[in-house]
């Protein structure tokens, strides 16, 4: 606790009713917390007091459904109303094994309202500043901790693919299971084609 209640690492608080983030905000300025509200469904309806307690919000892009009653105000506007707001937004994936479709969710975002370059930011640059940790991560300056993807286009376009990835400064290879099977039946030879003997 002591680390918390320091102000070295955020509280993160998972809540989605607007009327829970209003308390989580009261919670933090009571204990001096800095806080980070998970999840946000409603946060655009208290956007303003978010913006003016600088409270990020880490959000979905895609949650839209009202799945329980705390979510009823769900909205694929939320992101770029709480930008609007002026409050920092940084994306998360309610599926962990679907997290690299990120950039694809930020690219929803912009086709609900989002500045472009906001939604890269939910991406990039804020994740490292809601953690703490934006002077060795989020944007590629010398002297930087960076995993870069180059990509065939537009990285918030869905039809982009990535053509290379550096990670820790190693160039690591496309090849995948997915990449070998995908060549292996591309121009199969005679003997893996149906109904050859």
């Amino acid at each position: 606790m002591a680390p918390l209640l320091a102000g070295r690492i955020p509280l993160i608080v998972a809540v989605n009713r607007a009327s829970d983030i209003e308390a989580a905000i009261r919670l933090a300025e009571d204990f001096a917390l800095r806080l980070v509200v998970l999840g946000g469904s409603e946060a655009w309806k208290v956007a303003p007091q978010l913006a003016s307690a600088r409270v990020p919000v880490m959000l979905d892009p895609l949650a839209n459904l009202p799945g329980s009653f705390d979510r009823l105000g769900a909205t694929l506007e939320d992101a770029a109303r709480l930008q609007r707001a002026g409050v920092s937004v940084a994306f998360a994936s309610s599926d962990g094994k679907n997290a690299r479709n990120l950039t694809q969710s930020a690219g929803n975002a912009v086709a609900y309202g989002m500045n472009y370059d906001a939604a890269l930011r939910a991406i990039t640059v804020n994740p490292g500043r809601i953690f703490g940790i934006d002077r060795s991560y989020g944007t590629l300056k010398p002297g930087k901790l960076a995993d870069v993807v180059v990509r065939s286009g537009d990285p918030l376009e869905v039809t982009s693919f990535a053509d290379q990835v550096i990670i820790e400064g190693r160039i690591i290879p496309m090849t995948s299971r997915s990449t070998l099977l995908r060549d292996r039946y591309r121009s199969p030879d005679k003997s893996m084609r149906p109904g050859y003997r």
